[in-house]
This record gives structure tokens, C-alpha cells and sequence, in this order.
């Protein structure tokens, strides 16, 4: 058999695995799979198998370490005792290639080095590309395909074991290879490319995960995929979206939603400041918090804190979200859904005829649901939405804008919390140095220039309340990683957010009152000495060591 097949024997008891592939395959596909990694080279990667003539094992592989999959020939029940002797040697030491521990057949003569090994391989390979080039066509790979199926599900796991946000599946025309692409900590990066062949077929799978009409090319989808029914370990859920693209394609974006659990108020990175006026405002027994920022800045996420916080059996809570992200135990929450005409609007006020304590709607997305948002605050309720904004100061001028009027609107907004998200400096890596001088003048130069004239401090002044912050042995230390492998070289390790916290004061109010425009509304936020904006948020965060001020820069305006 061996003779006819062409494939060398390897003796698994003595061959010396190398670290290299068992890091390119994960123990539990090569259990699934019933294969040992044995060697990496550039875009190579050789396994010993049972059946090397099983080609979907070797097409799966061949997406997964993003390169070709050579086989050699090895015996069952060898397979399943090196898998578990292997993977269990992580710490193991760098090993050589010793080709006398290989049984070749005796038509083939033994090589002498690893490269002719592998020479003998590639030949065997390149004669069954041919030989399949010839009998193949260009037609579509199936939907149902297996390997289709394990490679979409091995994705979504490895997503959500990486710590990823978002999946985008980018569709290119012509024969263009299908590009996906994780988000992690706010920046993507490649993750997979497929033949052009499983273009229609991946948005297709993923659309019946979702159970969207896969019929359906020309128009925009969204849904969400319950990943628990296809990966029972994984309790994982995904909000998709589907998008029309040139040459009657469809890309798709997928949204990890894995944070079930509230995060508390002290840990979401709000300054003792910001902190004690955030929980004074929701404290008060009725009026309109709001949460405001880019989509993906942390609003719900920090919205949930609060709930959190205020979760008391004493009170009753219901929540209009769309779609539900994280769930805790005693809030009422809803999931509205426009499709049946089911809208934030109609549920807040459902909600006002159930006798409720505090609300949190999802968002304010048009002029009715903010008008009985408002309606709700004045009611003798804790109303708590989002809004998209960019700052504290442009949700009141935008609420007005809007048509609300402003008496109700000043007598109603008790706070506005503005947010953004930035990369965390990886703690494994992060090292301090003392400051030079320009870098502490630049700091300086920026942290004022955001201040009114008139409230402007003096620089020599803020240069003593940072030392005496945040100085070290007498001294401003700048924070750097120069990355590790904790943080894949990047130098960051998660994220943490910027906070604009604005609290409505009486002379804030009367501005309001006025419809006056967001520059003075924020000029008058200053002059209770306790705001700060996004930027200089994020500067005392650069001066504790929390992030860098590239980061600062690129994530909120001067």
C-alpha cells in the first residue's frame, strides 16, 4: 500500500516534533482531525496522518496555518499518543531534524537532509494539484460543505478567544480572494484570505446562522447568531450586519457580543472626580443622565455600570435595548425590534404605565423617543440614554436642534457623560524614563490650550499639581512598551476609556434656556472648576502611565 500511495512512513515514538508546527496547529484540531504537526518552513507546514489521501482534512489545515499542508504516512494509534505526549511538552527545547527516524519505502531512496525530504514531498504534492486541476471547475463551493462549516465556526472560536471585537468578511470582484479581518482593541488586522470560490458561500453560511434571507443580494441585513447552538462551549452571541458591495457582492460584519456581565462604576477608568459627580447624578431620584460618543466607545457598556450600581431590590428597572448585550439579573429588559414596529418610543412608553423607578433607553434616535424621554424625566423617573455625539457640550445644542424645548430640556439633563475609547499600555511590557523636558512643555502647551482665555492656568502652577500627582522621586516619568508577546508586539494590551463629564449647574441651565451654542455651554461647564475635556482626560492618563498620548491625540479633538 505504502509503495502504490508514494507517501514516507514516520516512526512517531522517535521522530522529534518540532515547536514550531504544534504552535501552527491547536491540540484540538489536530485531535479532530487525527494528525501530529511535525515540521514549519516558510508557508509549509508537514503532518503525519493515518489517511494522507483525505484531502478536506488537508484543505482545512491549509486555511488554518494560511499555507500549504504536506502529509506523511504514520499509524493510528502512534497519532493519538504523540498528539497527547506532544501537546503536553509546551515547554519543550528546541529540537533538529534526525531523518534516520524515517521509514521510506523501499521504491523512493532515503534522503539524506530534510530539504530533499521535503523536495520529495512537494513533487508528490504538485502531482496531485495536477492531477485534481485537471478533473476541477470553476464553479462555487458548496454551502454545506464540512469544511466550509468547521473553518466559519473555527473562526468565530478564535475570535473570541483572541479577545476580538469584530469580524469583517470583505468580498473583492473578479477572482480577488475573500478577506477577513479582525478588530482588536480598536484596530484591525488580517486574519484570513479565501479562494474566490467561497466568496458566495461564506456570506451564505453565515446569513443561515443569522437566519436572514439568503436569497436577498440588493439590500442591507442585520440579525444575530446564537453561536452556543453550533459550539456548545462557546455562550457566545453575534450581532451581523450584511452590506450590498459593487458587482452585486456582500460583505459582512459581525459583532462579538461576550461581555454579559457588568463591568462596575470604579473599574471603567473615570477619574475620583468624574466618579463622585457621575454617582451624585444618578443618585438623584429623577431627571436625564446621558451617555454620549462614536458607536463602539463604551456607551452601553458604561450605562450598565450604573445600572449596576443603582440595581437595588428597592427598585424597579426597565431597559429598551437593541439588540441586549449584557444582562443582569432584576432588570425588566427589552429587546425592541423596528421590523414589527416594536421602537424604543413604544417601549418607553409602555414603560411609563409600569410603574418604573429608573429607564434606560438604548438610544435616542429620533425626535419622538427623545420628547418622551424628557416627558419621562420630568415624571418623577431616572431616565438613562446615549446619544451620538462628539462632546459633552454638542448634545445640548443637538437636543435642541432637534426640536426640544429648551426649558423642559434645562429642567430635565441632570449630566452628560462624553466618551472614547483608547489602547491600555501592555503591563508586561511598559517601561518608565524620566520625562524630557519638551515632551512635559508639549503636555503642558496641550492640556491648556483647552481651557477658556479667562480660566486659562498659569503653566508654572500646573506644572507643580502634576508633580506633586503624579511625579515620581520628584521627577515626570513618560511610560513606553516596546511590545512583547503578551501583546503580539504592539506595545498595548486592552483598553480604557476618556471621560467629559458635564453637570448641569444653574448658570448651565439658563444657558440652555437660551439655546446658546456649545462653546459657551462648555466655557460655562469650566467655570465650576471640575471639568476637564476628552483631551485633558487623557493626559492625566499619559502622566499616571495608563496609555500614550499617540493614542490621546488620535481619539479626541484639541
Amino acid at each position: 500500500m505504502v509503495h502504490k500511495m508514494g507517501y514516507p512512513v514516520v516512526d512517531l515514538a522517535r521522530f522529534p516534533i518540532e515547536p514550531a508546527a504544534l504552535q501552527n496547529i491547536s491540540m484540538a484540531t489536530a485531535q479532530r482531525l487525527m494528525i501530529v504537526p511535525l515540521l514549519s518552513r516558510p508557508n509549509l507546514t508537514v503532518v503525519a496522518a493515518a489517511d494522507p489521501t483525505q484531502r478536506k482534512i488537508f484543505e482545512e489545515l491549509e486555511f488554518l496555518v494560511q499555507g500549504r499542508v504536506m502529509a506523511v504516512l504514520a499509524d493510528d494509534l502512534d497519532i493519538r499518543t504523540a498528539i497527547d505526549n506532544a501537546y503536553q511538552k509546551l515547554g519543550f527545547n528546541s529540537w533538529s531534524m534526525n531523518l534516520d527516524l524515517v521509514d521510506f519505502p523501499e521504491t523512493a531512496p532515503a534522503p539524506a537532509s530534510s530539504s530533499q525530504l521535503l523536495e520529495t514531498m512537494e513533487l508528490h504534492e504538485l502531482q496531485e494539484q495536477q492531477a485534481a486541476q485537471q478533473a476541477a471547475d470553476d464553479s462555487e463551493v458548496a454551502q454545506s460543505d464540512n469544511t466550509l462549516v468547521r473553518l466559519i465556526n473555527t473562526m468565530i472560536m478564535e475570535a473570541h478567544d483572541r479577545g476580538v471585537s469584530d469580524i469583517h468578511v470583505e468580498t473583492l470582484p473578479h477572482n480577488a480572494k475573500v478577506r477577513i479581518r479582525f478588530r482588536k482593541d480598536g484596530l484591525l488586522s488580517p486574519y484570513l484570505e479565501l479562494p474566490h470560490t467561497y466568496r458566495a458561500t461564506v456570506v451564505a453560511r453565515l446569513k443561515i446562522m443569522a437566519n436572514l434571507d439568503i436569497a436577498e443580494h440588493r439590500k442591507p441585513q442585520d440579525g444575530k447568531i446564537d453561536f452556543h447552538k453550533f459550539a456548545a462551549k462557546y455562550p457566545l452571541e453575534l450581532r451581523i450586519a450584511t452590506v450590498p458591495t459593487t458587482n452585486g457582492l456582500e460583505d459582512v460584519v459581525m459583532r462579538l457580543l461576550s461581555s454579559t456581565r457588568p463591568v462596575a462604576m470604579d473599574k471603567l477608568g473615570l477619574t475620583a472626580v468624574n466618579l463622585q459627580q457621575l454617582r451624585d447624578a444618578v443618585n438623584r431620584p429623577y431627571g436625564m443622565v446621558l451617555c454620549v460618543g462614536p458607536t463602539g466607545s463604551g456607551k452601553t457598556t458604561s450605562l450598565h455600570s450604573v445600572l449596576s450600581y443603582l440595581n437595588t431590590p428597592e427598585r424597579k428597572i426597565w431597559t429598551a435595548e437593541d439588540p441586549i448585550e449584557i444582562t443582569q439579573p432584576d432588570l425588566r429588559q427589552v429587546q425592541v425590534n423596528p421590523h414589527i414596529e416594536w421602537t424604543f418610543a413604544k417601549a418607553l412608553r409602555s414603560f411609563l404605565r409600569a410603574d418604573p423607578d429608573i429607564i434606560m433607553v438604548g438610544e435616542i434616535r429620533d425626535v419622538e423617543t427623545a420628547h418622551i424621554a424628557i416627558e419621562a424625566s420630568l415624571t418623577g423617573h431616572l431616565l438613562l440614554s446615549t446619544l451620538h455625539t462628539n462632546s459633552a457640550a454638542e448634545t445640548v445644542t443637538r437636543l435642541i436642534d432637534m426640536g426640544m424645548n429648551p426649558f423642559n430640556f434645562a429642567d430635565s439633563l441632570l449630566a452628560v457623560l462624553a466618551q472614547r475609547l483608547v489602547r491600555r499600555l501592555c503591563t508586561q511590557c511598559r517601561r518608565s524614563a524620566p520625562a524630557p523636558q519638551t515632551w512635559v512643555e508639549e503636555l503642558l502647551d496641550d492640556y491648556s490650550f483647552g481651557f477658556p482665555d479667562e480660566l486659562r492656568p498659569e503653566r508654572s502652577a500646573l506644572r507643580v499639581q502634576w508633580l506633586a500627582q503624579y511625579s515620581q522621586q520628584g521627577q515626570l516619568n513618560q511610560f513606553a512598551a516596546p511590545g512583547c508577546s503578551h501583546c503580539q508586539g504592539t506595545g498595548y494590551a486592552g483598553r480604557m476609556g476618556l471621560h467629559e463629564l458635564m453637570r448641569v449647574t444653574p448658570g448651565l441651565r439658563r444657558l440652555i434656556q437660551t439655546s446658546a451654542r456649545s462653546e459657551l455651554v462648555q466655557n460655562e461647564a469650566f467655570k465650576t472648576g471640575e471639568f476637564r475635556t476628552l483631551r485633558q482626560d487623557g493626559i492625566i492618563k499619559v502622566l499616571e502611565g495608563h496609555t500614550s498620548i499617540e493614542e490621546v491625540r488620535a481619539n479626541s479633538n484639541g
